[in-house]
Parts: C-alpha cells; sequence; structure tokens
C-alpha cells in the first residue's frame, strides 16, 4: 500500500506542475488557487509513506497521519469554495461563505485537541486502527469524516448542475469530479461506521472492502486532478499550433519590413510563448505600417478600418491580428472569418 500511495501522490504533483507550465501562458488569467490545492493533496498523500511517517515521529507519534488529514481538509475546503464559487450559477452570499469558514475552523481546532489530547501508539495504533476505549479519537474521526462529508457534498452539487450546462470534453471532467465527491463521501460514511462498530479492529472482509473503497476514491482523485491540467496544456498547445499556422506568412512578411518590432533575437520553442510574441511583433508592426505607409497598407488589406469590419463581432483576444492575417493571405482566406 505504501508505493500505491507514493505513486498517487507524485501523479497529483505532476498535475501540479502541469499547471505551473500553464502559468505563463496564462498570464493575468492564470489560477494559482487550483495549484495549492493539488500540492496539497499530494501532501496529504506523501505524509503517509513510511519515510515520511518516522520523520514526524520524531515530532509526536502519528503527527503524520494528522498533517495529511489537516492538508486533506484543507485542499478540499479550498476546492469547494474555489470551484463552488465558479461554477455556481449564483454565488453564496458572504455571510455564509464567512459562516462556514468560521465552523470548518472550528471543527480543525477540535481535531488538532483531539489529537494532541489521546494517547498515541507507533504506527497508528491508538489512533488509525485499534482506537477502542480512546472516545476522542472516535470522536475525532466523525467530525472529520462529517466534514468531509460536507465539503465534498456542496462541491458535488455544485459540480453536477454546471456539467447539465456543458457540453463535450468539459462535461466529462466534471462528472469524474462528482464521481470523486460521490465515492469519498461513501468512503467518510463507511469510516463512521467502522469507527462506532468496530472500533477494535473491523473483520477481514470490512477491512477488505476499506481498502477497495481507498483505492478507487484515490484512482479517481489521480483522474480528475490530472487529467484537466494535462488535457488543458494539451488543447493550449495545439491551440498555439494553429494560430502559428495562421499568423506566419503575415508575421514573417511585417517583421521583414520592421525587424525592430522583434524583441527575441531567437524564438521560443514553447508554442504558447512564441504565439503571444507573434501577436505583439505584429500588433505593433501593423500600427507602423498604417502610419508611415497607408497606402502599402490598404493595398495589401491590412488598413486599420478593413481589419477592423473583417473582425466585428468576434470577441477574441487577438482576433484584430487574425483578422489582419486572414485578409493578409486573400479574400478567399478572410470571407469564412468575417462571416464567422
Amino acid at each position: 500500500m505504501a508505493q500505491f500511495v507514493t505513486v498517487v501522490a507524485v501523479l497529483i504533483l505532476l498535475g501540479a506542475c502541469v499547471l505551473v507550465w500553464q502559468l505563463t501562458p496564462q498570464g493575468a488569467r492564470g489560477q494559482r488557487a487550483p495549484i495549492v490545492i493539488l500540492v496539497l493533496l499530494s501532501l496529504s498523500f506523501l505524509a503517509l509513506t513510511p519515510s515520511a511517517e518516522a520523520a514526524f515521529d520524531a515530532i509526536r507519534i502519528n503527527a503524520a497521519y494528522l498533517f495529511s488529514h489537516f492538508c486533506s481538509l484543507t485542499a478540499i475546503a479550498l476546492t469547494t469554495f474555489y470551484w463552488g464559487h465558479a461554477l455556481a450559477t449564483a454565488p453564496p452570499s458572504r455571510r455564509r461563505v464567512l459562516v462556514t469558514r468560521a465552523v470548518y475552523g472550528v471543527v480543525v481546532v477540535a481535531l488538532a485537541y483531539l489529537f494532541l489530547s489521546s494517547p498515541q501508539q507507533p504506527h497508528g495504533a491508538g489512533f488509525a486502527r485499534e482506537f477502542e476505549g480512546s472516545p476522542r479519537i472516535q470522536l475525532y474521526w466523525i467530525l472529520q469524516a462529517l466534514l468531509m462529508i460536507h465539503a465534498t457534498c456542496t462541491l458535488g452539487v455544485v459540480a453536477a448542475r454546471a456539467s447539465a450546462r456543458e457540453r463535450h470534453w468539459r462535461r466529462a471532467l466534471l462528472s469524474i469530479l462528482v464521481g470523486v465527491v460521490v465515492m469519498y463521501s461513501v468512503y467518510e460514511a463507511w469510516v463512521i461506521v467502522v469507527v462506532t462498530v468496530w472500533p477494535a479492529m473491523p473483520p477481514p472482509w470490512a477491512q477488505t472492502l476499506t481498502i477497495v473503497f481507498q483505492i478507487v476514491a484515490s484512482l479517481l482523485l489521480v483522474a480528475g486532478s490530472i487529467g484537466p491540467a494535462v488535457l488543458g496544456a494539451v488543447r493550449s498547445t495545439r491551440l498555439a499550433r494553429s494560430y502559428i499556422e495562421q499568423l506566419a506568412p503575415l508575421h514573417a512578411w511585417l517583421t521583414q519590413r520592421y525587424p525592430q518590432v522583434r524583441f527575441r533575437t531567437q524564438m521560443s520553442r514553447r508554442a504558447e510563448t512564441r504565439v503571444t510574441d507573434m501577436l505583439i511583433e505584429i500588433s505593433d508592426s501593423l500600427r507602423l505600417l498604417q502610419r508611415d505607409e497607408p497606402a502599402l497598407a490598404a493595398a495589401r488589406g491590412l488598413g486599420d478600418q478593413l481589419i477592423r469590419a473583417a473582425a466585428a463581432g468576434n470577441t477574441h483576444c487577438a482576433a484584430y491580428e487574425l483578422a489582419a492575417a486572414r485578409l493578409f493571405r486573400g479574400p478567399e482566406a478572410a470571407l469564412p472569418y468575417a462571416v464567422a
């Protein structure tokens, strides 16, 4: 099981690295909250590895489990607040958000108190297993399970409603998120059953069922974590390459006439960075051409009014440059864009 937990932690951390890689091309639109959430989830799994457990035991026995729970609880709370606000048709009121955060904070303080005031034994005994005769640890597990169920169910309801409004790949990703929520909610409910019915040691079949819940929930979590990050990176690269193909003829012609607009001696190998550079250089060159040689600009279909007319009705941030690139390639290339 230790190897499985390590692999899950590394895979989730890989998803976080992909999101970090995508921050640069996203610019101001880039969001750091998903990165923090994935890092916390990865830490919650890494803390359960034997080496991490041994390191935390030097501070306090079973402290690794407490750290793991705090990371996972913080991650799911952040996920609920972040995606709940992003996906909801009507975001919750400020008062409701503040009350929810206050309740979560009180529960976390209570969990820390219950842990610190209870006797612990190495390797999870007295905490993660065999906690009969320790009602505070039993209450600990019940409280954390109820908190997780509330957070995941809130997130699941929002994701399910948002999924009904989406199409294609976003609906699939939201469906995975709903699956993660359902599985974790069922698992936490099962935790309450185990704590209250078999505090000493569950029967073999119950132990097997617990492991199955943990594995399935972890696999769904990995899919829900890595899937959007990797798919977003692939789609971003494909879109950037498509833009480069459309902009290349105009970019080459303009930068040959106005080499001073280039601000890199060598083009970046990354498609997203390269297309951003091309858009900036095309924009600067077009303004120089329209100011210094308006007749040539009109002859090549690159007059400002003509470009704006071709880009009318398109809300894309690079609509002006893309319209100019199509006009430069000729009426046949510009027509579909103008109609669209």
